[in-house]
């Protein structure tokens, strides 16, 4: 099967051989014979077709028609393998719909059944926080199982996906269906079913703070409701809120409106019983922070994390503790980069503040998690320690907020992400809030492009076009005759 990078320019075929052809027409030079010897060539023309071809008419139209396909990059595609293992994203951002109601993860179905159709024999892989496998079997028996597939996990794990595909068929080749593309070490081929919608959604609660993101790409203006109460909001593309509850509660519910590509981050729960925390700072920022978070002081003997002046010591402790800086090592300067992929900077947003840098902390094992235009860091974690600046410094910054709210996350564990159990609606079950609060699925992968190389080899043919075309150009050129002598 033939397929092009560029088949829009396809459309300019007629109008490039037309203009060979008037081109050529109105260039060639009328040729008069005299009268004995049009008579002689009409003579003898008689019982012969009226018309004759013109070769180098011909070739002119076969090299730029050739010419144009060359540029229109077409590839010559093998058919599909026979032995086969597709793993569906099932992460909650493949739920998000378009305008017409259908969502990534209804696209993906419908993309993974026409390739197992073909398949002798295939694995269905769901890809979720933990993979479940359906086969080996002839790929026209798996579509029942296709269809009874859901998406809505708090992420997907595609590196053991795929392993768990590879184990069930070996030696057959893996294509990927979702939104993101798989790692590049994974070897696997991948259909890419993002789109552009918008979105935004609940990426934090807590016992009196919630954090809204707006994925984009446009400005969204909406409102969260809990507990009775509103808060208008508007969020340019991009850009995070964090809003101040008022009232703390341990059991709340806290809603969107109005909906918009994906549900599931659109409405959270919180059922949590308050973390437990050692004041070791006099901060009054600090502890309206924690207090906002429904935290409880505590002594040393029952505290299960601590909030202490740095800078901390060179052995990690043994609880989650909050490390605050008494001096800077420089003055403020612009926040230039934060590390999207820790769990303390989950939908924190530094970049463009200006904030001081703190002495850099002794010992080994640190990552710095915000750094500024001048290379020195302004954040660092080590396992469940955070280091940040001094108080004073943080006091106005509502990101402050959120990176207590994640490094307190782990110790009052008052919620487990979509896809536990089963479970693939926010709410509550068995004591926890089941919740999605991820803001990487809230953000949408957005299209990037397919990668079929591994199931669906191409063979690119605009290399032989081209050099067809000048072929049939040198063919054309017109001849010098040689004339006659004496």
């Amino acid at each position: 099967m033939v397929g092009f990078g560029h088949p829009y320019l396809l459309v300019l075929l007629p109008l490039v051989l037309g203009w060979i052809y008037w081109t050529y027409a109105r260039r060639r030079p009328l040729v008069v014979p005299a009268a004995g010897v049009w008579l002689l060539q009409r003579a003898s023309a008689r019982g012969r077709a009226r018309r004759r071809l013109d070769l180098r008419l011909a070739l002119l139209l076969l090299a730029g028609a050739a010419m144009l396909l060359a540029l229109a990059a077409p590839t010559w595609r093998t058919g599909k393998p026979e032995r086969l293992v597709v793993v569906l994203d099932a992460s909650a951002s493949m739920t998000a719909t378009d305008a017409d109601g259908r969502s990534r993860f209804d696209r993906a179905r419908q993309r993974a059944a026409v390739w197992l159709a073909g398949a002798s024999k295939a694995v269905l892989v769901r890809a979720g926080r933990q993979p479940q496998g359906f086969g080996p079997a002839r790929g026209t028996g798996l579509l029942a199982s296709l269809e009874t597939l859901r998406a809505g996990d708090a992420g997907a794990d595609l590196g053991r996906a795929v392993a768990l595909g590879r184990r069930l068929l070996p030696g057959a080749a893996v294509l990927v269906i979702g939104d993101a593309p798989p790692p590049a070490e994974l070897r696997a081929a991948f259909l890419d079913v993002a789109a552009n919608e918008p979105n935004a959604g609940l990426t934090a609660l807590g016992a009196r703070f919630a954090a809204v993101y707006n994925a984009g790409p446009g400005n969204w203006n909406g409102r969260l409701s809990s507990s009775g109460r509103s808060w208008e909001l508007n969020l340019p593309p991009g850009r995070f809120a964090a809003i101040d509850l008022e009232a703390t509660e341990t059991r709340r519910s806290a809603v969107l409106h109005p909906e918009d590509a994906m549900a599931l981050d659109q409405k959270a729960y919180l059922h949590e019983r308050p973390p437990r925390v050692r004041l070791q700072i006099d901060a009054p920022s600090v502890a309206r922070a924690l207090a906002a978070l429904g935290a409880r002081r505590a002594g040393a003997a029952d505290a299960e994390a601590a909030v202490q002046p740095g800078p901390p010591p060179e052995n990690p402790e043994q609880r989650p503790t909050l490390y605050l800086a008494s001096t800077d090592a420089a003055p403020p300067d612009v926040v230039y980069d934060v590390d999207p992929t820790h769990p303390f900077t989950r939908g924190v947003e530094l970049v463009g503040y200006r904030l001081p840098a703190p002495p850099p902390p002794p010992g080994g094992g640190w990552r710095i998690l915000a750094a500024r235009a001048d290379g020195l860091g302004v954040v660092y974690a080590r396992g469940g320690e955070l280091y940040l600046p001094r108080p004073e410094a943080l006091r106005d910054l509502p990101a402050f907020v959120v990176l207590l709210y994640n490094w307190l996350e782990p110790v009052g564990a008052s919620y487990l992400p979509l896809g536990w159990n089963g479970v693939l609606e926010p709410g509550v079950r068995d004591g926890f809030a089941v919740n999605l609060l991820d803001y990487a699925e809230t953000r949408l992968p957005r299209p990037s492009r397919d990668r079929l190389e591994p199931v669906d080899r191409r063979r690119p043919v605009a290399a032989w076009l081209a050099l067809l075309a000048a072929l049939l150009l040198v063919l054309q050129a017109p001849r010098r005759r040689s004339e006659a002598v004496g």
